[in-house]
């Protein structure tokens, strides 16, 4: 049997890819650039095409689409003008979570870390898990792919076009719900309704593990009629963790709860939070390659709301109280911009020092707004409000071209942590210059 996809360079579907790979299927794909991703596939034996044609779809007996292609694709309308059977990546996955016993991990922040611990804790309890995660873990060979050897699925379960209605767990992890995604759902209520949907998915034999502390999440969770257990009601045993901040604390209490109810012994769950060295671009450290840059200590993280970066930079500050904290951000998307525009404004406090750079704009998911905010004005928004607790520089920066020429410039002392945050072409500019 034959696999094309068409998009097979995102974090999700080339999981997938690799899943159907392992299950000895012909798999091909398809993607607008080559990547990283892209490369690792063609080595693992998926056939792979740059750029996106009609001649790419032949005869298949499936077509998977990641939710990032647009409808008028043209391998996506050959596939169905041919008359081929036709997926998106949601509803392929979500007939896998019917075949095994699913655990699917949700939220508007916190997914991948919290899949990431709570599948290498299966892994060492001796669960042996098939796992699909949003990120590439080194524990996995680099990869966002585990396979397993039993009926345990670990997914990372996204609520980006309503991608979850389409999965069918046995237990739901619930981090957080918050605004994320509005340009799915369009405002907070929006966002629990959507997530509500999901939780009725459930099975009713299932149980939600939920923030407590998290006031949507207790809503949502109350008005499913699921069974819940609640974490974080109030102070609990921290763990014993390398990667940084309380929202990581959170998260690993989650992994602690789930765990319990599997039957599984705190200690061996300690033991393996403790060894946690963090996954790609989540504060991954970058090792400086350019003289230039050598004393430094240089971050990726795919931070890109302003929950996410404000728990981000205040879990650094934790750790290093007197260092200087340089924040490059790159937004991602004007529309999450514009609608998160005054959270933006207050959720860099314990940075000294930002650089803006130009938004990343995904294609096919801008212009559901007639006025959009801008990198630009948030730089200027900013520098008016300055000082913000640590925070007493902002810059905006035109594009990358200049940004290493700036960086050099501004003559840092050794030992300054320069911090790229973004979840568009950030990572991938600071890992090449830097």
């Amino acid at each position: 049997m034959s696999i094309h996809f068409i998009g097979i360079g995102g974090i999700g579907t080339s999981a997938l890819a690799r899943y159907f790979v392992l299950k000895g299927y012909q798999v091909s794909g398809s993607d607008a650039t080559e990547s990283e991703i892209t490369k690792a596939l063609a080595k693992e034996g998926v056939r792979i095409f740059v750029g996106h044609k009609e001649s790419n779809i032949k005869t298949s007996d499936l077509v998977i689409y990641s939710a990032a292609v647009a409808a008028d694709n043209l391998e996506l309308v050959k596939a169905k003008k041919l008359g081929l059977k036709v997926q998106s990546y949601a509803e392929a996955l979500g007939e896998l979570t019917k075949k095994y016993f699913t655990i699917a991990v949700s939220g508007s922040h916190g997914k991948s870390t919290t899949t990431a611990l709570l599948s290498l804790v299966l892994v060492e309890a001796g669960f042996a898990p098939t796992v699909i995660v949003g990120t590439k873990l080194r524990e996995f060979g680099d990869s966002n792919f585990r396979a397993g050897k039993s009926e345990y699925l670990v997914i990372e379960s996204d609520e980006y076009n309503r991608s979850f209605h389409s999965y069918y767990p046995k237990i739901v992890v619930l981090t957080n719900v918050g605004k994320e995604h509005l340009d799915t759902y369009g405002g907070i209520a929006g966002v629990k309704i959507g997530f509500l949907k999901y939780l009725k998915n459930l099975s009713e034999d299932g149980i939600v593990f939920a923030n407590w502390a998290d006031r949507n999440s207790r809503e949502v969770v109350n008005k499913s009629g699921r069974k819940t257990v609640f974490y974080n009601r109030g102070p609990f045993q921290k763990h014993n963790l390398k990667i940084l901040g309380f929202h990581n604390q959170l998260n690993a209490e989650a992994v602690w709860q789930t765990a319990r109810h599997l039957g599984i012994k705190r200690s061996l769950v300690e033991k393996v939070l403790s060894k946690y060295r963090g996954a790609w671009r989540r504060m991954e450290k970058i090792r400086p390659g350019k003289k230039t840059f050598q004393g430094f200590e240089i971050y990726s993280d795919y931070a890109h709301h302003p929950t996410e970066i404000q728990a981000t930079l205040g879990g650094i500050r934790q750790k290093y109280p007197t260092r200087k904290i340089v924040c490059i951000f790159q937004p991602h998307q004007q529309d999450r911009l514009t609608r998160l525009y005054a959270e933006f404004k207050k959720c860099f406090p314990d940075a000294d020092e930002l650089i803006l750079m130009p938004e990343y704009v995904v294609k096919g998911r801008e212009g559901y707004l007639k006025k959009v905010k801008t990198s630009y004005e948030l730089a200027v928004d900013l520098s008016k409000s300055l000082p913000q607790s640590r925070l007493n520089k902002v810059t905006y920066q035109k594009d990358f071209d200049g940004l290493e020429q700036v960086l050099s410039s501004r003559k840092y002392k050794k030992g300054t942590l320069l911090v790229f945050m973004g979840a568009g072409s950030i990572d991938n500019w600071a890992k090449k210059n830097l």
